[in-house]
């Protein structure tokens, strides 16, 4: 992997924790020369995240890029970044719309629910939570109220959350 590698600093807390500079996709970084690294603060003050943008913008590749690092350095991997502190995380949560799993009788904002319920109630403040296009197919006050609410639990929980949305 070129440019800038290091082994993160493991960390034993009550609360998940991800800190990373200069961070690249380490799938992405091979194919782009170019590839413009980020930064990730998951910690105590910053431990829910809103990633909004336009289509094709990079939000996706953004919280699949913080997923792979924290496997990578959980794991004992060096990663594609200047400096990395890392919590463990207990559980890894990554709920994306998928319309071809739908239950028999259930629309997709049902099966949404139900996902981030299940979620929800598996999750502790070790946990890594990315919640992609919450609530899509219902109107913009109704995604806005839900998405509000569902922060809301995630943050009284202790997990850090990350929520795509293009609103």
């Amino acid at each position: 992997i070129p440019g800038d590698k290091t082994l993160p600093e493991i960390l034993d807390d009550k609360q998940h924790r991800l800190v990373i500079q200069h961070a690249k996709n380490p799938l992405l970084i091979k194919y782009i020369p170019d590839y413009v690294p980020n930064d990730i603060e998951l910690d105590q003050t910053g431990r829910v995240l809103i990633i909004t943008g336009p289509n094709s913008g990079g939000k996706t590749a953004y919280c699949k890029m913080i997923v792979q690092l924290q496997i990578l350095g959980q794991a004992g991997s060096y990663i594609p970044a200047s400096m990395a502190r890392i919590v463990p995380a207990e559980h890894i949560f990554y709920q994306v719309p998928d319309p071809g799993k739908l239950e028999e009788g259930m629309g997709r904002f049902a099966h949404e629910l139900k996902q981030t319920r299940e979620i929800f109630f598996n999750s502790t403040s070790l946990s890594l939570v990315i919640l992609d296009e919450l609530a899509e197919g219902t109107t913009f006050e109704e995604k806005m109220t839900l998405s509000e609410y569902v922060l809301k639990g995630f943050h009284q929980l202790g997990a850090s959350t990350l929520l795509v949305t293009h609103n």
